[in-house]
């Protein structure tokens, strides 16, 4: 499917309409883009920072006594899973 939008527009509205229609059409149609797309309501966003903070406590600490990049990134990796149906 071949299609051509083209917006010629100086009306801040009109030029976001545009971009949220390509969006949706993206993500409807092509399947490439489906898996990074990821969508998370503000309770669950605040769910999963106390989730984290509970997770953090008991995570390795670099010398100045923040939590490594690598225990964020497996702890990011797992939400990120668990959200895409992905196992």
């Amino acid at each position: 499917m071949k299609m051509v939008l083209v917006y010629d527009t100086d009306n801040v509205e009109d030029w976001q309409n545009s971009i949220t229609i390509m969006r949706k059409l993206v993500n409807d149609y092509d399947a490439r883009y489906r898996g990074a797309h990821r969508e998370f309501g503000r309770i669950q966003f605040i769910k999963l920072l106390r989730h984290w903070e509970k997770v953090s406590a008991g995570s390795p600490k670099n010398r100045e006594g923040i939590t490594t990049l690598k225990a964020v990134k497996e702890f990011t990796d797992t939400i990120w899973r668990e959200n895409s149906g992905e196992r």
